[in-house]
């Protein structure tokens, strides 16, 4: 039993250090590198690596479907920011991921109705609606929550470049019980599936996984580049998950925020309108 054990460990570790060649031979952001070489015994890079056999089950199957070679890949999960900050540049470490677009301004939670309309490619700037989350308690009217000077397009992290923005952490959905993929899973009946080109990835688990129960988004777009170098597709991700606040103590530079590009006031949601739906 020892012996199995050792033999193993010892596959176990082979199996990390080839894949951490692996990563850091095909990585192009300078600074990503520096993580992983600085990082290729860390739990996160157990996170990276668990994240990569996820993605690529995904990919291969899509491989089989009528695709083009370029698609929209959305990557469905519960999310929060946290007060840490990375370069923007960080979610595009390589060439097979040509964007990754970010749809509720800072600090804000999104529904199961936005994440459906990024699914299929309904949603457009301007059905955005806004609301607050504490409606028994909060002062302000709902659309007073919507922020003063609000783009008319979605957060571009490739034209964000090397500008800083918050760390992005996810966690799965659970269903059957979870609320909103449960909601998305009825939009879905309803109103049809997301069609060719899109591809739509939410991140449900294995029951016996756990590693993975909470990861920063950069860890998803590096895996996910990775496994795209080696299918046919070149990919825009479109991350439909919350961006709400759960750092305690320290603030977030709203104003930074603000400029980067928009941060609402503390539980604000963002829906969609009806016209969405038309």
């Amino acid at each position: 039993m020892m012996l199995q054990l050792r033999k193993y460990s010892y596959m176990k570790i082979m199996r990390r250090k080839r894949f951490a060649e692996f990563v850091i031979e095909k990585c192009e952001h300078e600074a990503v590198c520096r993580w992983l070489t600085e990082n290729s015994g860390s739990d996160a890079f157990s996170q990276l690596e668990d994240m990569f056999i996820f993605l690529k089950k995904h990919i291969d199957e899509e491989e089989k479907k009528d695709h083009s070679n370029t698609v929209d890949i959305i990557f469905d999960a519960h999310g929060s920011i946290k007060e840490s900050m990375i370069p923007a540049s960080w979610l595009l470490p390589l060439s097979s991921i040509t964007d990754v677009i970010l749809y509720s301004p800072w600090n804000c939670v999104i529904t199961a109705d936005v994440a459906y309309g990024v699914a299929t490619g309904r949603i457009k700037p301007q059905h955005r609606v806004f609301y607050c989350g504490q409606t028994k308690s909060c002062q302000i009217p709902g659309e007073k929550h919507r922020p003063t000077k609000l783009p008319d397009h979605w957060n571009s992290m490739k034209k964000a470049g090397d500008k800083m923005i918050p760390n992005i952490t996810l966690s799965p959905l659970k269903p059957p019980e979870d609320g909103s993929w449960k909601r998305f899973e009825s939009l879905k009946k309803q109103y049809g599936q997301p069609g060719r080109n899109r591809i739509v990835i939410p991140f449900i688990l294995p029951e016996e996984s756990s590693s993975l129960e909470s990861v920063p988004f950069f860890i998803v777009t590096l895996a996910l580049s990775l496994v795209l170098l080696s299918s046919r597709f070149k990919a825009t991700v479109h991350l439909t998950a919350c961006l709400g606040g759960r750092s305690a103590g320290k603030k977030f530079d709203q104003e930074y925020l603000k400029q980067q590009y928009a941060c609402t006031m503390d539980n604000t949601g963002m829906q969609c309108s009806p016209d969405m739906f038309k």
